[in-house]
């Protein structure tokens, strides 16, 4: 999780998106594998990154665009001495039509959101069409920005001209087999299993049988997915979780190791050290500061 400056908090109920400029460094926690449903879209404004989105791994640079479908799994990893600064933005395709039964939502906003259409994920400067996409992308984080009167109306139109964009460029224009479907299926499903018994006791041997694997292909899968391993994967969700009790609770250090599943209070200051170069007081004054 980065550290994140959001400039809208009272969206209504009826208009769900959330934009945000994001700084991603060594002190901050990154962004682990995860997935949502929304349509996510990063710009990368300065510094760079690991990006990866599903099973590709990608090296970010300045001015790369960064275009993740609803449900896909993504993480963002820092390099270790660079800072990745970026803007975020995330919306639901239903504010585009996909809950309608129509022609055009069957024909493009559906295909979106379930996978048969797949978006091309890393659009760079060199690329064809880059200019007309950034200055429609750049022209849509304005309106943001100034959020003037009326501006939900000019969002949908730079968001139906930004569709418009990727189906001319081909950048909608993949799709996955079957079986590639279905390993991320259950890859989601490990994932989501993680993020609801981070706190518990958990073994490998029993997270295999519970999807059906045997120890060693589980492993494979995992890594071979991710990039990381199934216990380094559960140490960073565990520390990410760690990262916003303790900017966003009162409790104690020692409170919060035991709430997301340490048992011991020297190798959570430890691993917390090792992966922010901070103690975890040090990271909860630092980012108690930056909030004054």
């Amino acid at each position: 999780m980065a550290d994140r400056s959001r400039f809208l908090r009272d969206n209504p109920s009826d208009f769900p998106y959330d934009f945000e400029k994001q700084i991603l460094s060594k002190t901050s926690p990154d962004t682990i594998y995860h997935c949502h449903p929304e349509l996510e879209i990063i710009y990368v404004t300065k510094g760079s990154a690991i990006v990866h989105i599903n099973s590709e791994r990608f090296e970010s640079r300045e001015g790369d665009i960064f275009l993740i479908q609803p449900t896909s799994l993504h993480a963002i990893y820092s390099h270790k001495d660079q800072e990745l600064f970026s803007t975020s933005f995330r919306i639901h395709l239903d504010y585009l039509g996909r809950s309608q039964i129509d022609s055009f939502s069957q024909r493009y906003i559906q295909p979106l959101h379930s996978g048969h259409f797949c978006l091309t994920p890393q659009i760079s400067p060199s690329d064809k069409a880059y200019d007309q996409i950034q200055s429609c992308l750049l022209s849509l984080f304005s309106i943001l920005e100034e959020k003037g009167i009326y501006y939900d109306l000019l969002i949908k139109s730079k968001l139906y001209e930004l569709l418009h964009l990727l189906f001319k460029y081909r950048y909608v224009n993949r799709h996955y087999t079957d079986d590639t479907y279905q390993k991320y299926q259950k890859l989601k499903e490990v994932i989501c299993y993680l993020e609801q018994h981070y706190s518990e006791p958990i073994h490998i041997e029993q997270l295999a049988a519970t999807f059906g694997y045997s120890k060693n292909h589980f492993m494979s899968i995992f890594k071979q997915h991710t990039g990381a391993s199934c216990m380094d994967y559960l140490l960073q969700l565990r520390l990410e979780k760690s990262c916003e009790k303790l900017v966003q609770t009162n409790l104690s250090i020692q409170e919060i190791a035991s709430q997301v599943g340490f048992t011991n209070l020297s190798n959570f200051n430890r691993q917390f050290k090792q992966h922010y170069h901070l103690t975890p007081r040090q990271y909860r004054n630092q980012q108690l500061k930056n909030k004054t």
